[in-house]
């Protein structure tokens, strides 16, 4: 039986999940303390400094995980309307990897997490970009996630798995609205034994293509018990076949993530400490301060 862990994408949202008045920086110890991996969402947008990420495996426990996204640069984001999309640079993944390098010395770097924009098609060009990923960042456990239909629509759905698979990449399975070119469904696979990952999006159809705002709220979505039931046999399966499966909630409108994440784990059996702040925030602070 595979590992299953289960957290949320990022730590720095959530607001009412941390006690009134806790500094930022003490935020991933408190956080820690209730999940055991959270997925790192800045580096997307900037590449770290060594020091900062040093400090996020020393505030944390023995064994905690980090699955940490690469650089925009990496996934080919257009940057500009009309513009043309970067050309990945193997100068970029390697800073990218001794900025991260932390992590794995720590053994806590979970794998890097590349997730592909809408516009990313399905073309000969991206996909044999995605057979060179091992090579750009050799020796970290990488997984794909795509954001556009065609890559896992009824006609192209094996041939990308297969690709992911001959390449030895986690497939990221998602559960998010089902809405145009710019989502994919909900498929089920496991294409590197070594790990998979499921990502919960919501289901917020309203707010899917809202690129404008905060995420909070092109995410927000309340997953009911049973909606997330939907899952249960999916998940169970995949820790049957992977060594470790990683879910993440990114749902981060107020402390959605934290609480999603709660009651998954309520429908898969798993205990885990009550929601901070039940007890009110003199108890909140209570547990921070004895933490």
């Amino acid at each position: 039986m595979g590992q299953l862990l289960i957290g949320t994408s990022s730590w720095t949202d959530h607001e009412p999940f941390y006690p009134p008045g806790i500094k930022p920086a003490e935020r991933l110890r408190f956080y820690a303390r209730y999940f055991p991996i959270v997925e790192v969402n800045s580096t997307y947008y900037r590449i770290p400094e060594r020091r900062v990420v040093e400090g996020w495996a020393q505030r944390t426990p023995p064994g905690f995980v980090f699955d940490v996204k690469p650089p925009r640069e990496l996934t080919s984001t257009p940057e500009q309307p009309g513009g043309e999309a970067p050309t990945p640079d193997a100068d970029v993944a390697k800073a990218f990897a001794e900025a991260i390098a932390p992590l794995a010395e720590a053994g806590k770097l979970g794998a890097v997490t590349f997730q592909f924009p809408p516009s990313y098609r399905n073309t000969e060009e991206h996909r044999e970009y995605l057979r060179l990923l091992p090579e750009l960042l050799p020796g970290f456990p990488l997984s794909v996630e795509f954001r556009r239909r065609d890559w896992l629509d009824e006609e192209h759905a094996e041939e990308t798995l297969e690709l992911l698979r001959e390449a030895g990449l986690s497939f990221t399975m998602v559960d998010e609205p089902q809405i145009g070119v710019g989502s994919v469904p909900p498929i089920y696979a496991v294409t590197n034994p070594r790990l998979a990952v499921i990502r919960f999006h919501g289901r917020n159809a309203e707010t899917w293509y809202r690129f404008t705002g905060k995420t909070g709220e092109r995410f927000n979505w309340d997953y009911t018990p049973e909606e997330l039931e939907e899952w249960r046999p999916k998940i169970l399966r995949a820790v049957e076949e992977a060594q470790a499966v990683h879910v993440f909630f990114n749902t981060n409108f107020g402390n959605q993530g934290p609480r999603n994440a709660m009651q998954l784990m309520d429908v898969l059996g798993i205990d885990h400490p009550p929601l901070p702040g039940e007890g009110g925030e003199a108890e909140q602070r209570r547990l921070f301060e004895d933490g």
